[in-house]
């Protein structure tokens, strides 16, 4: 069994939900009846079930053709979709192989299924784009249609908006529509590969990103500094409870929380649910309360955000309870946390 759940940030999601938007499709109405969270669109750093995500897509979209559908969002997304930190240590490469080398080293936060790696070929260079586990899923053309674009998006911040590919791989078998190959008209598309994968003439890469600047992505928003771990190249491992806590934070405002549901989004029965949990130290209530504390945290780092709207959107039942809560995990209240961290630090 594998060991790891898919999840990807919801804001990569919300790009086909914006391009399905522009197309008209129903998405209200497919949102409101599926197993996504309601909220989607207003968390976008949050996490969601990548299959749950790809049915909904294929489902919501179901008028145009699969490979079409999933080029329409890909054109959608953009570097922007990162993180801040993400965009900055692309950014600050000085070669578009270096560049290339941070997307594939970062690109596994983003999506807990991804493995991304640069390897020679030749005279040109491949970056391949491997869906662990998801490689045979009837719509995983979706998430290789943004992988791909993730790497054609960096290679055009250093070569210009009219780079194009030599290659492009799809593992996915489905067949690819007339406005794939107009849009890609001096690319070679193969479809049914082993990997989604990207060919780069190897003289692209070797570009200095210093006379690139026109072509630099603009930051939503300044880049944090980065922490020690990220600074010694450490990031949280996806683990097991590590990656269903972060499943469960987006239905949290929903109140869908059950242990039922958490294992029908996971793809395994409630027993091997629970199971798992015991055999890696924890418990589903202990998960949920720690799901709670987590995305009550991070949101009170939000100063537009008053306490009660914190307690409101983790799930708790009330400002008393979220108070008792925090405590137990922090040793002091969500109030002071706040003027000690965000307040007293500035």
């Amino acid at each position: 069994m594998e060991s790891r759940l898919a999840l990807v940030r919801a804001t990569h999601l919300n790009n086909y939900i914006s391009a399905l938007r522009e197309i008209g499709a129903p998405v209200d109405r497919g949102l409101a009846h599926s197993k996504l969270p309601k909220n989607i669109e207003e968390t976008p750093d949050l996490y969601v079930s990548i299959p749950v995500a790809l049915e909904w897509v294929a489902r919501t979209g179901h008028d145009l053709p699969i490979m079409e559908l999933g080029l329409i969002g890909a054109q959608a997304a953009s570097l922007s979709s990162l993180r801040p930190i993400q965009q900055a240590a692309i950014i600050t490469a000085q070669t578009g192989l270096k560049r290339l080398e941070a997307l594939a080293s970062l690109s596994r936060f983003e999506d807990s299924a991804l493995e991304m790696s640069v390897r020679q070929e030749a005279d040109d260079i491949r970056v391949i784009c491997n869906m662990r586990g998801l490689g045979r899923h009837p719509y995983v053309c979706f998430a290789e249609w943004l992988n791909l674009q993730a790497v054609i998006s960096v290679m055009r911040s250093v070569a210009g908006p009219m780079w194009y590919p030599s290659e492009l791989c799809f593992a996915s078998r489905h067949r690819l529509p007339d406005a794939v190959h107009a849009t890609f008209p001096d690319t070679r598309i193969l479809v049914g590969q082993a990997h989604a994968s990207v060919v780069i003439e190897r003289g692209c890469l070797a570009l200095s990103t210093n006379a690139q600047a026109a072509h630099r992505p603009t930051l939503q928003k300044p880049a944090p500094a980065p922490s020690e771990d990220e600074q010694n190249g450490r990031s949280e491992d996806w683990e097991f409870v590590t990656l269903l806590r972060k499943m469960v934070q987006p239905y949290l405002t929903d109140g869908r929380t059950d242990v039922t549901f958490a294992a029908e989004i996971a793809g395994i029965s409630t027993r091997t649910l629970q199971r798992r949990l015991k055999l890696c130290g924890s418990s589903y209530s202990r998960l949920l309360q720690e799901a709670r504390f987590e995305l009550a945290r991070q949101n009170l780092e939000n100063p537009a955000l008053k306490v009660i709207d914190v307690a409101t959107m983790a799930g708790y039942e009330s400002p008393q309870h979220f108070t008792r809560a925090f405590r137990r995990f922090t040793g002091i209240t969500p109030t002071d946390y706040r003027h000690q961290n965000f307040v007293d630090g500035l």
